[in-house]
Formats: structure tokens, sequence, C-alpha cells
């Protein structure tokens, strides 16, 4: 499944960054009285653009006025807690903790990776205030910041780049009229719009339909475990056929 989370190392990203690397690096060589202004703008700024990437790439944000329809339609078919039948899948509950450890890993790391940066500033910031020469400061924070976006960049690669399981089941769900709601835990939906394009693999064995909207340019798979397996899937393609005799209509 591909992230919803925006890479902070694209192109575009990367120069605003480089940009802003520089300014800081020349204020705090220049003008170090400033330099709590420019961080502020810088954090602002970066936040309004990750802000704005992850607006455009996430569904769940993007396309809140389909989800606000699919969830005031009629409910046609709803199971309020499907967590006895995720819990007794054992393929699915490996991926699970495998997925947890990993993004737990990630917190700890990241929070190292925090203090270190906390501890090395305080040394560069010492090495750079020792000298009157605008310049030599400027080099010094230059070459720290250009060290730590590069290393950063190794970093998210490799340990801080967030992941997200392949498929997302959540505990309690509704197939309404207008598409699928989840809860309790994985929330997640896809409107009847995009249920069209998607494709169906049923687990009788493990109680559950699985729906693939991936061709639907949705990031997700979603599993719907159901104690009716059979009531689920005709629910399922009356939400289809309603929503193409709607697009036919249209």
């Amino acid at each position: 499944m591909s992230s919803a989370t925006p890479n902070p190392y694209n192109w575009k990203f990367a120069l605003i960054s480089q940009t802003y690397l520089i300014i800081i690096s020349v204020i705090l060589g220049f003008y170090p009285k400033y330099f709590l202004e420019a961080f502020i703008s810088y954090f602002i700024i970066i936040m309004a653009i990750t802000f704005s990437m992850t607006y455009k790439s996430n569904p769940m944000l993007r396309d809140r006025k389909l989800m606000v329809e699919v969830a005031n339609s009629s409910t046609l078919y709803e199971e309020k807690n499907a967590n006895e039948l995720v819990m007794k899948d054992e393929d699915y509950q490996r991926e699970y903790m495998q997925f947890a450890k990993k993004n737990m890993t990630m917190l700890f790391s990241y929070l190292i990776y925090i203090v270190v940066l906390f501890f090395v500033y305080g040394y560069i910031s010492k090495l750079a205030t020792a000298q009157t020469d605008p310049y030599y400061r400027l080099a010094v924070y230059l070459g720290y910041f250009e060290i730590i976006y590069l290393f950063g960049f190794f970093v998210y690669r490799r340990l801080f780049k967030p992941s997200m399981m392949s498929t997302m089941a959540p505990m309690s769900y509704k197939v309404t009229e207008k598409g699928i709601i989840g809860s309790g835990g994985m929330s997640v939906f896809l409107h009847a719009k995009h249920l069209i394009n998607s494709n169906f693999q049923v687990n009788r064995e493990k109680k559950y339909v699985e729906i693939d909207s991936t061709e639907a340019k949705y990031p997700y798979k979603i599993r719907l475990y159901a104690r009716d397996i059979d009531k689920l899937m005709d629910m399922l393609e009356r939400v289809k056929r309603l929503e193409l005799k709607r697009q036919s209509s249209s």
C-alpha cells in the first residue's frame, strides 16, 4: 500500500528546505539576534506546506465531503464489533504486530535522534560563537545544517519513513447506499463511485471480504470481517448497482 504521508525529501520540499537552511545560516552568522523570528517563520511555512501536501495525498482529508455523504446515507449493513473475527485471523494479527513494532521502533529512534541533535547543536553553537568573524559562523552553521539534512535524508529512508499496513481492517463499519465507512482503530471510508472499480476477494474461512481499491486510485485495501458474508456481499453489490444507475442517469 502506498503511504498517504508526503515525502519531505521530494524536489519541491528539498528546494524550500535548502533555501531556508541558507537563510537561517546567514541570520545565525550575521544577525544572530533575529534567529528566533527566522526559526518560527521557517516552522510555520514548513508545517503549512506539509499540511497542504498531506491534504492532497490523503483521501481521508481530501475527500471529506464524500466521507460525510457516505456517513449520512441510509445504512444497508452494519458490523458493530468485528474485533473477535479480526483477532482470530492469525495472519492479519502477525502483520499488525510487525507494523506496530516497526512504528514503535521508528518513534523511539526518532526521539534519540532529536536528543542527539540538541546536544550536537549546543556544541556547534559554542564553536561558532567563539569566533567574531561572521563568515566563519556562517560556514559552521551552514555545514552543520547541510550535514544534518543529508543525514536526515538517510535516516528517513532507513528508519523514519512512516509505514502503513497493506490492508486496513476496521473493528466496526457500515455499508450505506453511498459507500463504506469504518471506525474502531482503522478509520477508513470508500465512496460508492470508487467501489465500482474495486475488486472483491472473499475468504469464507476467515469470514472477510477484501476490497482492493488501488485501481480506483485509493491507496489502501479494506478488509471487512463479517458474520454474514453473503449478506455483506449482497449489500456491496447493491451499492455498486445503485451508483452505476446514478451515473447512467446523470
